[in-house]
């Protein structure tokens, strides 16, 4: 050591000046950080002034160095153990009790002579994750299979309710551990359980998410120290969420299309997903259509993504129409502030031209309530985002009711005004360069204030929303992607091109448009002109088949036979009572 120099600036920094001996062959740099092991956000700072000191004396890689000293303190076990795993390379050394290890796998001795097997190969548990939303454990095991000491171990997660069961142990059979029915498999329980219980303080418990998005920890996945520990058939998407390339060439791409309105839109859209939750709104649609080809709509989306994630069509993060309604529900659920981009609207309708798509229940915010095997309740996905979709036709239709018309914001796409000007160049640039802006986006918003002036300049951008003839519903879509633009554009674009509300107005649906009420009398009266003919005051006409329509006497009115009013009504997607109630005001 070369003396102390106490930091004026950083209580929580080294204050020790070390030289390249002390990093290379003791011990000293790496326990003046462990003080601080008890406060997560202490010892992280700590650690990167001590990796800044490392590199100027020529030491490279001190945080890796460091996790194994830590791992080292960790795998101390009581010196009164009556046996020690001592399989090779082990990521612990933990007490196993009364089971033996070694490279042969894990065996005790038999009351009557003999050893009782629960495994032929190294296994062990070697950390647990604790769940910040349920609060549900699960474990880490580690197992190596082979015979040989160069085979690396494998780590698996899974749940407590399966290692603790005989039943439901031999699930683990299917991802290469060596476990059978019966007896053996009531001895794997035993061990993993034994191990467990005697080493629960050397084994480390760390914090885990199944979903991404805000908790009381920050946002996943940008929390330090918290791993994912869903559903593995979302692996792909959790890895997609992740920075690749550059960020400063993406942001020349995203400020050069953001000239365009609509792109400027969605962009600002993927942005505003994450204010949803934060500001206390429901999910709202953001849907790209248009019969011409080549307008952009897909490129346009893939943009979008690369916010967050890799932005490949048909990869991890960006879905297509092709699923099923649960489908949608669980990677909503699964994705939860972040954006649900879904490309390709015509996947979703079948032989007949009809829509299987359901916006209403996605923009619920909440999933179907079903019940597990218990016969109790299972617990309910739930999301607060942004649904960016795309199509060659409008997402909703002058039947849908009220409230999937209210949140939806469509932007027609043409041949004339293209929503990416060079679709190929922005798609090879976006797929090579992505996810930066997003965990920037979450940094700044994460800072003292950031949160509640974003509320502050939402309540002000609905106000301004609410001075047009729109709904409340489609003023805070559009007072959210405002929001999220003009913070977008002060911290990340920093192109002075935010967006405004007189910008958004014109794609909002006036509350006439919007009411279930006043379309029904429009499809009413079309209906009325259409039959006309067969409308005729003072006398009884009847159809081809005989059935009486209407009877007129007074001119200016129309007099339709209930059942007639109802089946029309019902063709339409109208409540016949609903709507005879608005015709009577």
């Amino acid at each position: 050591m070369t003396g102390t120099d106490k930091d004026k600036g950083d209580k929580d920094a080294p204050v020790t000046k070390y030289t390249q001996e002390d990093f290379l062959t003791g011990t000293a740099p790496y326990e003046e950080v462990y003080k601080l092991h008890g406060d997560p956000f202490k010892e992280s700072r700590a650690i990167s002034a001590m990796e800044i000191q490392a590199r100027r004396v020529g030491v490279l890689g001190f945080k890796g160095m460091y996790q194994k000293y830590v791992r080292k303190l960790k795998s101390i076990v009581p010196m009164d153990a009556q046996n020690l795993s001592n399989f090779s390379e082990q990521p612990l050394t933990l007490d196993t009790g009364e089971w033996e290890t070694d490279e042969t796998g894990v065996w005790r001795r038999a009351p009557m002579g003999g050893v009782e097997i629960a495994c032929s190969h190294p296994i062990m548990p070697v950390e647990r994750l604790r769940n910040i939303d349920t609060g549900e454990l699960k474990i880490i095991l580690a197992f190596r299979r082979g015979g040989k000491r160069k085979n690396p171990w494998i780590k698996i997660t899974t749940g407590f309710d399966v290692v603790s069961n005989s039943k439901n142990i031999t699930q683990l059979s299917s991802i290469g551990i060596s476990v059978t029915s019966g007896k053996r498999a009531q001895n794997l329980v035993d061990y993993i359980a034994d191990v467990l219980d005697k080493n629960y303080d050397l084994i480390p418990e760390r914090k885990s998410t199944s979903r991404m998005g805000w908790s009381e920890d920050g946002f996943s996945p940008y929390v330090e120290d918290i791993v994912f520990d869903g559903n593995p058939g979302f692996e792909r998407t959790f890895q997609s969420i992740s920075q690749h390339g550059k960020f400063e060439i993406w942001k020349n791409e995203a400020v050069s299309i953001r000239k365009n309105l609509s792109a400027k839109i969605v962009l600002a859209s993927s942005f505003a997903s994450v204010l949803v939750h934060p500001c206390g709104l429901l999910p709202f649609f953001v849907h790209l259509w248009g019969m011409d080809s080549g307008t952009g709509k897909t490129v346009a989306l893939m943009a979008a993504a690369s916010v967050w994630a890799e932005p490949t069509v048909g990869g991890g993060y960006i879905k297509t129409f092709q699923a099923t309604s649960v489908g949608f529900e669980v990677i909503a659920g699964f994705l939860n502030s972040l954006p649900v981009v879904i490309d390709e609207l015509q996947l979703a309708k079948d032989s007949h031209g009809k829509m299987l798509f359901d916006v209403y229940k996605l923009a619920s915010g909440a999933g179907k309530l079903r019940s597990n095997k218990t016969l109790g309740i299972a617990q309910s996905l739930t999301w607060a985002n942004c649904f960016l979709t795309s199509g060659e036709t409008p997402i909703t239709s002058e039947n849908d009711a009220s409230g999937a018309i209210n949140r939806v914001i469509e932007i027609e796409c043409k041949a004339d005004n293209k929503v990416i000007a060079d679709g190929h160049k922005t798609a090879g640039i976006m797929k090579s360069n992505y996810g930066f802006a997003g965990r920037k986006f979450i940094e700044h918003l994460a800072e003292g204030g950031e949160l509640d002036n974003a509320r502050a300049l939402y309540e002000k951008n609905y106000t301004a929303c609410m001075q047009n003839d729109t709904t409340e519903k489609q003023a805070s879509a559009a007072a959210i992607i405002v929001t999220a633009d003009q913070l977008a554009t002060e911290w990340i674009f920093q192109d002075n091109n935010a967006l405004t509300v007189s910008d958004i107005a014109s794609f909002l649906k006036s509350k006439e448009a919007v009411s279930a009420a006043d379309r029904g009398y429009h499809y009413i009266c079309d209906w009325v002109s259409q039959n006309a003919n067969r409308l005729k005051g003072g006398s009884t006409e009847t159809d081809t088949y005989g059935q009486i329509i209407t009877k007129g006497e007074d001119a200016g009115w129309v007099y339709i036979i209930r059942s007639v009013f109802d089946k029309v009504c019902e063709d339409g997607k109208f409540s016949p009572r609903a709507l005879l109630g608005h015709l009577r005001t």
